[in-house]
């Protein structure tokens, strides 16, 4: 049963109820995510610092002391008080590892050496299991994928979509051009995709920046507008220069007749525009709004940059139409969510010099980075473009580097840039376009960037990698789920007898770990699904033991969705036989003393290789096989990287030579997970922390 203390043993809640006690104070926050934060302070000394203990029970269970800034009880008193305090959210970890017993005991905070506690959020204080369950599923959750980020033109068009909804009310109004509210004039037009118009032109100084706005052509038009402002000598001093786009379904006719845009609150002020109004092509607004840009003085420069820069247009033949003889293509074309393409290919251009590349990939551009750019001979174009230098750096290999999303669709396009700014623009068969896999394309990425680690984008690479491989995790699918107190789980191997082998070794060993102890097997998509739910139901009908059935989509180690599968089964300690393994008898004993073992020790099982020696490949100490408790895994897979094959070496499970257990010759490896060097590097540099978000 919940105990709820008496309102008269907490501290006062506000500093005007002061005379309820001597100390004043709350928790403020109590959150996994955040940790538990509050203030207090001493009515008689409200500068002091103030001794604080987290409790579990009447126990203290962490020290802490208020010394953090709390603006509102500064404002109060009209001095600095340093009265907040905050325990991290690693207590929350802590607390998972407290003995079960302890799960119905309350979690609150005192001042030290006092009996007085402080208002919890809630009005009562959570016990350990409420909190250890609520961080149990915010660190399960935040596993999954995150979404993707919105970027500065992603704000700025969900801005003017804002604005041209507020513009629907306006076409009820009457509009009528009054000439002391005109505010501007618009001098050329672009009317580019996705319902954009952009515009040059001027405004008065004291005009809005953003605005609703109607388009009077025929009908009224609903729009939302931003621009940014420069200065114009043409100009006098209460006028800029101004390039913007609208949001709106006018579409420009090639000749423009007298109009109005009438813009602001009440529809009250407008820009004209007319005969004398040009209509710009895509290169010609682009060279507008780059010198605009140049001299802005304000406005959303820099998020209409964004805006323009995330598609452009991108014309395929403008070289050949303009009759320069550029040609080229790509060979190979590998991309990476987040990060961009490898691109192997040639470019030939007899009459310029080619400097660099570019590509576009839907609505992303994406830029040659010129220090990992390498050209090489193509010999076998002479026949075609002649020999000499022509062809004496037609070959290239490079990495075009951009925000690429993984939805990105459509042809892809390779501007070929040369020295002196010019490019020409070639279009690529879609089917060349492929996902990196790092495991199975390791070895063709490492042909074309052979020291890769080394080129100045191996950390950006690392960081798109670690998004990506957190994005691909998923909770397996339960085809049958029986939670138990003590778990082995057994991601089985690829080939049917090896698959057949572990089945055999479960059948036999099974009834040693004793009651409450229960198998979770997991199996993928392979060409052995079939044959592990056959034997899974032949095993189910052997043995009263909770048994359960998981089916993940990849053909790796399952390290990385390990928590869903103890969140799911619910076990308070369990030992994980990694994808390849089987146990022997020794390990299965082994695996029975680790499930009834007490505390959060972790055990770890030898590996052998098929010659009976310890397992020097793969290691014969690592994350492939070892026991430990639930608690103690989730608190260290909350900040542990997903991998390329699931696990690697230890995978960076914590060393206590104190704590942790050895057992010798346990396991027996019977299939090698699949070798990549390139997967090895990523694997590697992200346990050792590159290519994190901070750096």
């Amino acid at each position: 049963m919940l105990h709820v203390l008496p309102l008269s043993a907490y501290a006062a809640s506000d500093l005007v109820d002061h005379e309820a006690g001597r100390w004043c104070g709350r928790i403020e926050r109590l959150e996994a995510g955040h940790g538990v934060s509050g203030w207090v302070l001493s009515v008689d000394v409200p500068e002091a610092a103030t001794d604080l203990e987290l409790t579990v029970g009447d126990d203290a269970f962490a020290l802490g002391a208020t010394g953090l800034a709390h603006p509102p009880s500064d404002l109060r008193l009209g001095r600095t008080t340093q009265a907040a305090f905050r325990f991290g959210p690693d207590v929350f970890a802590r607390l998972a590892r407290l003995s079960p017993r302890r799960a119905a005991l309350r979690v609150g905070v005192r001042v030290a050496g006092t009996d007085v506690r402080l208002m919890p959020p809630g009005g009562r204080d959570p016990t350990v299991g409420e909190l250890v369950a609520a961080w149990r599923q915010g660190l399960v959750a935040g596993l999954t994928a995150g979404a993707v980020g919105e970027t500065r033109g992603d704000r700025m068009l969900r801005r003017l979509a804002g604005l041209r909804a507020e513009a629907l009310a306006l076409r009820d109004r009457p509009l009528r051009p009054i000439s002391d509210n005109e505010v501007g004039q618009i001098d050329a037009l672009h009317a580019a995709t996705d319902g954009q118009v952009w515009f040059v032109g001027w405004m008065k100084r004291g005009a809005d920046i953003d605005f609703p706005a109607v388009v009077a052509d025929r009908d009224k038009l609903p729009a939302g507008g931003a621009v940014l402002r420069y200065e114009r000598p043409d100009l006098n001093s209460t006028c800029v220069g101004v390039v913007g786009l609208l949001d709106t379904s006018w579409q420009p006719p090639p000749t423009l007749r007298d109009g109005f845009v009438y813009l602001g609150a009440g529809a009250q002020f407008h820009l004209r525009y007319g005969a004398y109004t040009r209509v710009l092509k895509a290169d010609a607004f682009a060279a507008a709004f780059a010198q605009a840009q140049a001299l802005s003085i304000g406005g959303h420069a820099e998020a209409l940059a964004a805006v323009l820069h995330a598609g452009g247009n991108w014309m395929a033949g403008n070289a050949s139409a303009a009759g320069m003889a550029t040609e080229g293509g790509i060979d190979k074309l590998l991309m990476v969510p987040g990060f961009g393409c490898f691109a192997d290919g040639w470019a030939v251009s007899p009459a310029k010099r080619i400097e660099t590349f570019q590509m576009r990939v839907g609505d992303c551009v994406l830029a040659a980075g010129e220090g990992s750019t390498s050209f090489r001979p193509r010999p076998d174009l002479a026949s075609v473009f002649g020999g000499g230098g022509t062809t004496a750096r037609a070959g290239f290999s490079t990495v075009l580097q951009g925000a690429l999303p993984p939805d990105a669709a459509g042809a892809p396009l390779l501007r070929i840039v040369h020295d002196d700014g010019t490019g020409a623009v070639l279009r690529i068969e879609p089917k060349l376009l492929r996902r990196l896999d790092p495991v199975a394309d390791g070895e063709e990425l490492l042909t074309l960037f052979p020291a890769i680690r080394h080129e100045p984008f191996w950390d950006a690479f690392l960081a798109a990698q670690r998004r990506n491989l957190g994005n691909l995790r998923r909770e397996p699918a339960k085809l049958r789920a029986a939670p138990c107190e003590r778990l082995v789980v057994v991601r089985l191997p690829g080939e049917v007898g090896n698959l057949n082998l572990v089945y055999d070794r479960l059948a036999r060993h099974l009834p040693e770990l004793g009651p409450g102890a229960g198998v979770c097997i997991v199996a993928d998509q392979g060409r052995g699904r079939a044959e592990a739910l056959m034997r899974f139901e032949e095993l189910r009908a052997g043995t009263e033991a909770p048994l359960s059935l998981l089916v993940v989509p990849h053909g790796h180690d399952i390290l990385s969705e390990l928590p869903f599968v103890l969140q799911a089964l619910s076990p308070e300690r369990f030992v994980h036989v990694g994808r390849g393994l089987v146990l022997n008898a020794a390990g299965w004993r082994a695996a029975a003393a680790s499930l009834l073992r007490r505390g959060h020790g972790l055990d770890r099982f030898e590996v052998l290789d098929d010659a009976g020696r310890p397992d020097r490949v793969d290691g014969a100490f690592g994350a492939a096989c070892f026991g430990w408790s639930t608690a103690a895994f989730l608190a260290h897979a909350a900040d542990a990287p997903a991998l390329t094959r699931g696990l690697y070496g230890d995978s960076g499970l914590p060393v206590s030579p104190a704590r942790d257990r050895a057992h010798p010759a346990s396991a027996m490896r019977i299939e090698r997970t699949a070798a990549s060097r390139l997967a090895d590097m990523i694997d590697a540099d992200l346990l050792a922390g590159r290519g994190s978000e901070a750096a």
